[in-house]
């Protein structure tokens, strides 16, 4: 469960990472622009987008990668990210916990105070 809560908090760092993208881009540039999930993985290593599309064509099939690949690809990062990430941490919530602590008063049970008496 510790897993699903890591990989939850990094594709919501991930998504916080790509609305700061999507904000530079737009500042610089004027035009508002989500950042696509094949862009992204263009961005990071063009080769390794064009070997996995060479390979997917080659030995699976040329319209797995034209009807399933590249549409997931055109999904812009940051729905994905924040999706994604929202149902891991859903997914690794701790289970027979009890309800969550407050943030005011924490997530332990406030301690008694002993009467010592006179």
């Amino acid at each position: 469960m510790v897993v699903f809560r890591v990989l939850g908090w990094l594709l919501l760092a991930m998504a916080v990472a790509a609305v700061v993208h999507d904000c530079l881009v737009w500042w610089t540039d004027g035009t508002f622009h989500l950042l696509g999930l094949g862009d992204l993985w263009s961005h990071l290593d063009v080769r390794s987008l064009g070997d996995a599309q060479a390979a997917i064509q080659r030995h699976l099939s040329v319209s797995l990668w034209n009807w399933l690949v590249q549409p997931v690809l055109m999904i812009p990062a940051l729905p994905a990210f924040l999706v994604l990430g929202t149902v891991f941490l859903w997914l690794g919530g701790r289970v027979g916990d009890g309800p969550p602590g407050g943030f005011v008063l924490g997530s332990r049970p406030p301690r008694r105070r002993r009467n010592r008496g006179l």
